[in-house]
């Protein structure tokens, strides 16, 4: 069951004010206190045992307190602290930024690298049925992980536009000047009745095992098996190569189903019950189920 998607926008406004966690720029603006704080504070001789201990020892564990994971020790070429975390405000919708502290200069960069928009946001609850955030929270979680390697793949495949994959759909948008994905809308084709060019893209994907909620969590299961299916795809073709309406900017489309509902008499409106609504009388599966942005 969809949900009216007038009601979905400003649920997904609402919800994205609400939460009891920081808002975005304060969440940041804390992380970046406690550890520069820690590192004004040190005052051992600036050896790599030295420094690495003391963001193990000292910056990690209150990051831990915050409910965060910080892993100590080398990503790739790079040897330091390092930590994802979500933030959530209805200006800019829902972020994963990194947080990083480079061993041995102590250098902090701290960045966004995916955006899931307030409109990609809504998109998810009314095409999910669901009212709250947290019933997304699978969806929102397992694209970020995954958002993570598909960035690099779209940086040596050129891709202009950004499509990261769901357990039940894909967030769709942008990949940015500097690499990352600002993802605007959110689909399901599975659930339509007409031919998308987005069905043949997911059922790529379509082996995405039924992680649990600790997996989905910790986010390194989820991690490997993209990357994986990244190898493995690429042995065969590029995805760009696949889908070669990945090197075009994403493009909006307008969703015959906001139509459908403007149109629907008695149709719920945004300040209506936070229920979902069914479907209104004048409209028919075949009209629920279309795609659009």
């Amino acid at each position: 069951m969809f949900v009216d998607p007038r009601v979905a926008h400003g649920r997904a406004k609402f919800e994205l004010n609400r939460s009891p966690r920081l808002f975005a720029d304060e969440r940041r603006g804390k992380l970046i206190e406690i550890v520069t704080k820690s590192l004004d504070d040190f005052t051992a001789a600036p050896t790599r045992r030295a420094l690495m201990r003391m963001l193990s020892h000292q910056v990690a564990p209150k990051l831990e307190r915050l409910g965060l994971e910080p892993y100590v020790g080398p990503l790739g070429s790079t040897e330091g602290l390092f930590v994802n975390f979500a933030t959530m405000s209805a200006e800019h919708g829902l972020r994963e930024f990194q947080l990083q502290v480079s061993v041995p200069g102590l250098v902090l960069t701290s960045f966004s690298s995916t955006a899931i928009r307030p409109h990609a946001v809504a998109r998810c609850l009314q095409r999910n049925g669901v009212m709250a955030l947290d019933d997304i929270g699978r969806e929102t979680s397992v694209a970020f992980v995954f958002a993570r390697a598909l960035r690099a793949l779209a940086k040596v495949e050129q891709w202009k536009q950004a499509a990261v994959p769901t357990p039940n759909g894909l967030f769709v948008g942008d990949v940015i000047d500097n690499g990352d994905f600002h993802l605007k809308t959110y689909l399901r084709p599975a659930a339509s009745d007409r031919a998308s060019r987005w069905s043949s893209f997911c059922e790529l994907f379509s082996t995405m095992p039924a992680w649990t909620l600790s997996q989905v969590h910790d986010g390194s299961d989820l991690l490997h098996w993209m990357i994986d299916q990244i190898v493995a795809l690429r042995k065969s073709a590029a995805l760009a190569d696949r889908f070669p309406f990945l090197l075009k900017p994403y493009e909006s489309v307008d969703d015959p189903l906001d139509a459908a509902w403007q149109a629907a008499p008695g149709a719920a409106q945004p300040a209506a019950s936070e229920d979902a609504p069914s479907l209104p009388p004048a409209m028919d599966s075949k009209h629920a189920s279309r795609r659009s942005s």
